[in-house]
């Protein structure tokens, strides 16, 4: 079996955030170990697919990213989901683009 194939538009770097998302039951706590303009990948606990959350990241030394997102997938290996950003504004975007030319 060969390689799979990518199925993102946008490449994913790697990184390593403190993260939270606003779940049915309050603030859930993890960390972003990978994050594109399309969505970025929270490892721990997660919430059911296809709902839609606040993704909030911590910056060090620049504040918190708080962009929409919904969970598009669930993993085991490491507990975690990817989500999707949905309807960013230009602000997010931008802080997007400037943290993934950052971490490349």
């Amino acid at each position: 079996m060969g390689p799979v194939k990518e199925s993102r538009r946008q490449p994913r770097v790697r990184v390593s955030l403190i993260a939270s998302c606003e779940g049915a039951r309050g603030r859930v706590r993890g960390s972003c170990t990978n994050l594109s303009l399309g969505g970025a990948f929270f490892d721990g606990a997660q919430l059911p697919i296809g709902s839609r959350t606040t993704l909030t990241l911590e910056v060090p030394g620049q504040g918190e990213l708080t962009a929409p997102a919904e969970v598009r997938h669930h993993t085991s290996t490491p507990v975690g989901m990817g989500m999707q950003f949905v309807r960013l504004e230009p602000a997010q975007v931008q802080w997007l683009t400037q943290l993934c030319s950052t971490e490349s």
